[in-house]
């Protein structure tokens, strides 16, 4: 019959404790503590365009073989003469669509928007001293480390990305000069009637003529100014699209920037963790009773692991450090050196309110202004295939025509001649292109309406998610961080008082330190939720 088990005493229940809250892993810090919108889309993905609106071309995609822009899915100039198409794709897929961080007030020049007030931090106290300190979570960082305004700037000035992309307005331009350049004329020389030997009055003929000949089209139907139109409305659809992408680029250098901030404090709290443990640990160790020999072993375990949670948070801030790099174009040697300067901590009034907002989005979001644009080039598109419907008409002049008479002793003759051609509009009248551009600008409002619908979403869950993050982080600094920091002062006075043992003066630090990561939690989800307020506004409403 085995034995009964043996009553467990105080310090061995702290013990186990300890061992059930050893920290987790940096990976699983970040999975389960950051708290990630569902509609999250990774920060490294190649801006692109998208499809071009009020374009008439099929949004299928590009033909095989077709000469085409690195945003033009289909650039076909048949019908248009100006290269410009629905489609456009980039060199890697992208993930759903997040409303992307603001461009600065969205003019013609894409300019950085104004730095706003930074509300000035809570100075970061020591991380060994209290574990419930939210100093660790609100510090503003290194004094020399990159802020988010400067990385802004950057991304602005140094993103290859952007860079590239912003080649496509030159090429635009380019198309506007090819579309207004007139046919050139026709220079036609010639020679009639050339004996084969000579001309006899038994075979007459001639004299031998020769001709010089001007032929000029004439664009009657003002095709050349209907095809100019459409490449400047082509052109300001492609700048509005542009902005978009600097949108969702400064979105994505939002989103890297917190993370990196995100990764440091992670990075903090493990290292705070594991000088606490290993402080316990030499307490322990200084006893010599069995149980400080018990604790001790069970301490050490603890310390081990958070040297691995310590080593894994340093590898995840390593990886943070990469991606913000390649958006900001750092070089390979400054990443490990690349450190967030800024605090979490929202200190300025709330946004207002959500119809406001939505009114915001509206009249401010480039890619609503380039749908607008996309309308005005369908309509221009329409007024180019029904100046397609009439061919040029060639006026032909002959200045000179000069007859050979001197087989026959004669002086030359000079003559000149003038003629039209054009042709008949009886069968060809472009009446499919005419019916297809008419389509498109009904397709394109119906586009511009639901996009409208779409932002107007938008605005509305990013407010929505402003204000649950906001009380989200009310409630843990106010509420929980206060009981939490009461909890450690008692502890702290019964173990100067020797009435709590190192293990379960460890097991209440833990505690402590898992109240301040959720505190980490709950300021980076609220960070997230500003700068995704105003990606959806496409205004720096919020710093």
């Amino acid at each position: 019959m085995p034995r009964p088990l043996p009553i467990p005493s105080r310090l061995q229940v702290a013990v186990a404790l300890i061992l059930l809250l050893a920290p987790r892993s940096a990976t699983a810090q970040q999975d389960s503590g950051a708290v990630q919108s569902p509609q999250r889309t990774a920060i490294l993905e190649l801006p692109v365009l998208g499809p071009t609106p009020g374009a008439i071309e099929s949004a299928l995609g590009p033909a095989p073989g077709a000469l085409s822009t690195s945003f033009d899915g289909n650039a076909s100039t048949a019908g248009s003469g100006v290269l410009g198409g629905r489609q456009r794709t980039g060199r890697i897929p992208r993930g759903k669509t997040r409303p992307g961080t603001v461009a600065a007030g969205l003019r013609r020049e894409i300019d950085l928007p104004e730095a706003l007030p930074t509300p000035e931090a809570t100075p970061s106290a020591s991380a060994g001293a209290d574990p419930a300190d939210a100093g660790l979570v609100f510090g503003p960082g290194p004094a020399d480390g990159l802020s988010l305004d400067a990385a802004i700037e950057r991304m602005m000035t140094s993103n290859l990305d952007i860079r590239a992309l912003r080649e496509e307005l030159a090429q635009a331009d380019a198309d506007v000069l090819t579309a207004g350049l007139r046919t050139n004329p026709l220079l036609y020389m010639d020679s009639q009637f050339i004996p084969y030997g000579s001309y006899t009055p038994q075979t007459p003929g001639g004299p031998t003529q020769y001709d010089l000949n001007i032929t000029y089209p004439l664009d009657v139907s003002r095709k050349r100014q209907a095809r100019t139109v459409v490449a400047r409305m082509a052109r300001s659809t492609i700048e509005a699209q542009f902005q978009d992408v600097v949108r969702r680029q400064l979105d994505a250098v939002g989103r890297g920037f917190v993370n990196l901030q995100s990764a440091r404090i992670d990075l903090s709290l493990a290292e705070a963790r594991l000088r606490r443990r290993e402080e316990l640990l030499r307490e322990a160790r200084r006893g010599g009773s069995a149980a400080d020999a018990d604790a001790a072993e069970a301490l050490g375990l603890a310390v081990a692991r958070a040297r691995d949670a310590a080593d894994d948070a340093r590898g995840a801030y390593g990886d943070a450090q990469d991606g913000l790099a390649v958006l900001l174009a750092i070089p390979a040697d400054d990443v490990a050196s690349l450190e967030p300067q800024g605090t979490l901590r929202d200190g300025v009034p709330p946004p207002p309110g959500t119809d406001e907002l939505a009114a915001l989005a509206l009249r401010c979001r480039p890619d609503l202004a380039a749908a607008r644009h996309g309308i005005a080039r369908a309509g221009a598109e329409v007024n180019l295939q029904r100046a397609n419907r009439f061919d040029d008409i060639y006026l032909f002049y002959d200045p000179i025509t000069i007859q050979d008479n001197r087989p026959v002793g004669l002086p030359n003759s000079q003559s000149w001649a003038v003629g039209l051609t054009f042709a008949l509009p009886i069968y060809n009248r472009n009446q499919g292109n005419i019916a297809k551009a008419e389509s498109n600008v009904t397709q394109t409002k119906l586009e511009l309406s639901a996009l409208e619908r779409r932002v107007v979403a938008e605005v509305r869950l990013a407010r929505r998610e402003y204000e649950r993050s906001r009380a989200a982080l009310t409630h843990v600094e106010e509420v929980l961080l206060p009981r939490v920091k009461d909890q450690v002062t008692r502890a702290e006075a019964e173990r100067a008082a020797g009435r709590r043992s190192a293990a379960d003066h460890a097991a209440a630090l833990d505690e402590a330190g898992e109240t301040v990561e959720a505190l980490r939690d709950a300021a980076v989800r609220h960070r997230r939720a500003m700068l995704d307020l105003n990606t959806a506004v496409g205004l720096r409403i919020l710093p």
